[in-house]
């Protein structure tokens, strides 16, 4: 259990307070990065059923997830739980939920009701399609790979002439919290300024439609699809840029492109740069020329006789972008990573100590900190709704007519 008082004060966002209705992975994703960044989040959780992500992935989810953060499991739908719920709102700067498009609406949760509690408080609605457009959509429940097709990007994964791939993991729910992150403290600036709240609408497949690059601007000038599989594994439009399997069966991405870097790697691989194959200029090797062929066999003899860690280190040497395909293995031990110290260690709230990835990115002045694991099912409670006015005695009827419920439970099956 924690009180306000008890968290410790640290980061940018000390003394913002944050509200997260949401299962899963966006709408928790966008509260803990104000989590890691000091601010305090209250994790509003359903009490009948559970979050998916308590399970999933061994529970590992909810522990990257929902790391700092508090937890009221409460039920908001219920009268006893609603004005709960509104006193806490009265005490919050921003309140994000994420569901299907109007749900907390029809909850009889409207914007206009939570700004007569809280007049300068910021919404955020996060769902699959939106609060508005075809009704047949806005209805609809959004999942990452559903939405990851209907934005278009899985049909640009794959290979050439093969089925779209679903792209893991989780990239559309990612890509929707970090919207919802930037647009929640946008407003909040906003709110600040002139003293009144503000709401958005942010649609999954939107923002996975944004972050397309200048895709649709070439389809609707010129109507051209990118093509599925654009360097998976070789690139589409120039050679020796793609996947290359080395000696030791690990694999290297490579990416030539650049008139300085194009010399460079052909004169690595014993090609002649300014020949008839490989006129001086060029900005690559384009795919349909006669050296196409040439350059990626010279790249695979040597890939043949070199590991995929010698490889790469041979191109950074000649400032050529270049990777081993990293497994998880691999990064545990990468001297790059524990340079930075990329993997972090915490102790979970049913004492175990575990390991994840750190907070992104490296604050100079008020870093961000972990400082407690995931909470179990309503362990926080009686110390939020303390907060906002409650006696033990009213907060011991909303167990008993389980408005509240409290288990154990973390995570994990």
């Amino acid at each position: 259990m924690a009180r306000h008082d008890d968290m410790p004060v640290f980061g940018n966002l000390a003394g913002l307070k944050v509200v997260v209705a949401a299962v899963s992975t966006a709408g928790p994703f966008a509260g803990e990065l104000f989590a890691e960044n000091g601010a305090d989040v209250i994790w509003l959780e359903p009490p009948k059923g559970i979050d998916p992500y308590r399970w999933t992935q061994d529970g590992w989810g909810v522990q990257n997830e929902h790391r700092n953060m508090r937890n009221l499991m409460l039920d908001v739908v219920s009268p006893a739980g609603r004005e709960a719920f509104l006193r806490v709102i009265e005490t919050a700067d921003i309140f994000i939920e994420a569901s299907r498009g109007g749900q907390w609406e029809k909850w009889g949760y409207s914007d206009e009701l939570l700004w007569e509690h809280n007049p300068r408080l910021v919404i955020g609605h996060l769902s699959g399609y939106g609060l508005t457009g075809d009704p047949a959509y806005v209805s609809l429940p959004g999942y990452d790979f559903t939405v990851n097709a209907f934005s278009g990007l899985m049909y640009l994964n794959g290979y050439k002439d093969g089925p779209p791939y679903m792209i893991q993991k989780f990239v559309t729910d990612y890509y929707a919290g970090l919207f919802a992150y930037g647009s929640a403290l946008a407003a909040y600036v906003g709110a600040q300024r002139t003293g009144k709240g503000e709401s958005f609408d942010l649609a999954q497949y939107e923002a996975a439609v944004r972050c397309q690059a200048g895709l649709f601007g070439k389809w609707f000038e010129k109507r051209i699809q990118e093509e599925r599989g654009a360097g998976a594994p070789r690139d589409s439009i120039s050679a020796g840029s793609g996947y290359y399997a080395c000696k030791d069966g690990e694999g290297v991405y490579l990416f030539t492109a650049g008139q300085s870097t194009i010399r460079r790697a052909l004169e690595f691989f014993g090609l002649e740069y300014g020949s008839e194959l490989f006129p001086e200029g060029i900005p690559s090797v384009g795919i349909d020329t006669p050296g196409a062929p040439v350059f990626d066999a010279a790249i695979e003899a040597y890939c043949a006789e070199h590991t995929a860690a010698e490889f790469a280190e041979a191109m950074a040497g000649i400032n050529i972008p270049c990777s081993v395909v990293m497994s998880y293995e691999m990064m545990e031990s990468h001297p790059h990573y524990l340079a930075r110290g990329t993997w972090v260690e915490w102790d979970t709230v049913d004492g175990r100590h575990v390991k994840g990835v750190t907070s992104v990115p490296r604050f100079k002045n008020n870093p961000a900190r972990i400082w407690r694991g995931c909470p179990s099912q309503g362990m926080d409670n009686d110390d939020i709704l303390a907060e906002v006015g409650y006696g033990a005695d009213e907060i011991a009827e909303l167990y008993e007519a389980r408005v509240l419920r409290k288990t154990d439970y973390v995570g994990g099956l």
